[in-house]
């Protein structure tokens, strides 16, 4: 009877899984595409389609962005900032930036959106949670740009050209030789 009642108990959570993850993939289908328009519009030789998700974390906290900023040509504090309880994604990923058709960079970085008003937040906006700092300094060592081996293979490839190139024009086609005896 234990047995029986276990198996039901896996059946019923599992459906809840795929019925859950239906649902969850539409959402992140909407969120992939969203993210895929900003790469495009603000990482500077981004590769369509070349971003992968390393990890990600959602949560309830506080946005805090600066409305108005302070003038300094004045003495008074003009400076407003706002603050407001929203869901907050924050992503992890790692992009490809390609260069001139034959340079490729591996990127991590980090994005953070605001689910409720739709739009993407700097650091300064969310860092103030305490649970998105720690996953921050989780992935903070992490963040690098580099060259893939390929890529690095053509620029060694180009430098060494452009080092022997010469040297064999100056060791064959040398003009300091008398063909006279």
């Amino acid at each position: 009877m234990k047995k029986r009642g276990y198996w039901f108990l896996s059946i019923f959570l599992l459906s809840g899984l795929f019925i859950n993850t239906a649902g969850a993939s539409n959402s992140e289908k909407e969120f992939e595409e969203v993210l895929e328009k900003q790469l495009q519009d603000s990482v500077h030789y981004y590769n369509e389609n070349s971003f992968t998700v390393i990890d990600a974390y959602g949560m309830q906290g506080e946005v805090t962005k600066i409305v108005t900023q302070d003038d300094p040509s004045t003495s008074e504090n003009e400076k407003v900032i706002e603050e407001y309880a929203s869901h907050i994604g924050i992503v992890f990923l790692e992009l490809e930036q390609k260069r001139d058709d034959l340079f490729i960079f591996k990127k991590k970085d980090f994005y953070y959106y605001d689910f409720d008003n739709n739009e993407f937040l700097t650091a300064t906006n969310v860092l103030g949670n305490e649970s998105i700092r720690e996953f921050f300094e989780m992935y903070a060592d992490d963040l690098e740009k580099k060259i893939t081996p390929f890529s690095k293979l053509i620029l060694l490839f180009f430098l060494s050209f452009i080092i022997t190139v010469p040297l064999l024009i100056m060791f064959f086609h040398n003009r300091g030789r008398s063909k006279h005896s």
